[in-house]
């Protein structure tokens, strides 16, 4: 099993643009955000000029939605010419994918009223022949320009078991499973029975000896009292999140409930989307997962949990250490207790809708042509 960690959407896209033109058999892609900007037709073209056999895309309705974190249906939307064009722009991405015999399919419908909203599909998954991308990058240009990366692992009965999952969602029906391959475990979330798999993940936290370092822009409890609980026992918590976070009541709720958990806060200047926890540098956790309780409630996910000492000092040295060198003092964001109380109740608020639509029907259908 071989393993290579790309850090930044440059040297993602780099390698697996590499693999996409040398895919023979199958390239399937899957994201929960492809926009119709500069990153979003990159890829696309990628996707279309690819020779393999069998060419598929798989993207959540939220993007249907919401470009650029922008709602498409919102009053100040339809008046913004630049807005409409990027709209017409995805969609003509998604029918020029088609006409080229890309089979696209989009899943989990936001329902009557958006009342499925909360239940998204959050997966990001490539599978090129034997290659497999999992990580947090999504198409577009606002998230091209956030730090993130992906981790590429190619082992051919790792990919077949990655396709397999990607495949059982094309066709509507998403599994939850888990798979050994080697020094990996692949852990697939439904959004329906997502409580094992965040038990595998808090079994982790639990058994930590020494130190838990998680990253992650949108981390909520449950996780929190997990880390928190650690620190009662003595292991040393840090916790790496952006000071430039796109949701801000994430953010105050997070730097609340670290200080609260005796957590070390390493504030990074600039927008991360990376997730990940480091346990005692022999467990790393990585894929889709913010470790919140979204994940928990209703969203499908997919999450790798590896165990290879070269990829996790790779993590460390080009991830970890960096981040901790360029942080920012916790001083400069401090929320009151007040404003961090409010955070966990509009939090909490949030967490009963999540549960309220965990066990709704998903589906897929056919992007439609015009």
């Amino acid at each position: 099993m071989h393993f290579e960690l790309l850090v930044g959407a440059d040297a993602f896209w780099k390698r697996a643009a590499e693999d996409f033109a040398q895919s023979r058999r199958r390239l399937f892609v899957q994201a929960m955000t492809f926009e119709g900007d500069a990153a979003g037709l990159k890829v696309a073209a990628g996707i279309a000029a690819s020779g393999a056999a069998d060419r598929r895309v798989l993207v959540d309705e939220y993007t249907l939605h919401m470009i650029s974190d922008r709602s498409v249906h919102a009053k100040s939307s339809k008046a913004d010419p630049a807005f409409q064009a990027e709209v017409a722009a995805t969609h003509q991405m998604f029918r020029s994918l088609v006409a080229d015999g890309v089979y696209v399919r989009v899943t989990n419908p936001v329902g009557p009223l958006f009342s499925r909203y909360p239940a998204r599909n959050h997966k990001k998954l490539i599978v090129a022949d034997d290659a497999v991308y999992v990580g947090g990058i999504n198409f577009s240009d606002h998230n091209f320009s956030w730090h993130d990366f992906m981790l590429r692992i190619e082992q051919s009965d790792f990919a077949d078991a990655a396709a397999a999952d990607f495949l059982a969602t094309f066709e509507g029906r998403a599994r939850a499973s888990t798979g050994d391959f080697g020094p990996v475990r692949l852990i697939s979330m439904d959004g329906r029975r997502n409580r094992a798999a965040f038990a595998e993940v808090a079994a982790l936290i639990e058994g930590a000896q020494r130190q838990v370092t998680v990253i992650s822009p949108y981390l909520t409890f449950p996780v929190t009292g997990a880390l928190a609980r650690a620190r009662r026992r003595g292991v040393d918590v840090q916790l790496i999140t952006p000071l430039a976070n796109n949701k801000r009541l994430v953010r105050d709720y997070l730097l609340w409930a670290a200080k609260a958990g005796g957590l070390t806060v390493r504030l990074q200047p600039h927008m991360s989307h990376l997730k990940g926890m480091l346990i005692d540098d022999e467990r790393l956790v990585i894929g889709s997962s913010n470790f919140d309780f979204v994940s928990l409630g209703a969203e499908e996910e997919i999450v790798a949990v590896i165990a290879d000492p070269q990829l996790i000092a790779d993590f460390r040295a080009r991830i970890v250490e960096p981040a901790v060198l360029e942080a920012l003092p916790s001083s400069a964001h401090d929320p009151s207790a007040l404003a961090g109380v409010l955070s966990l109740l509009q939090l909490k608020f949030a967490q009963g809708v999540v549960s309220a639509v965990r066990g709704v029907p998903r589906g897929a259908y056919d992007y439609p042509v015009d």
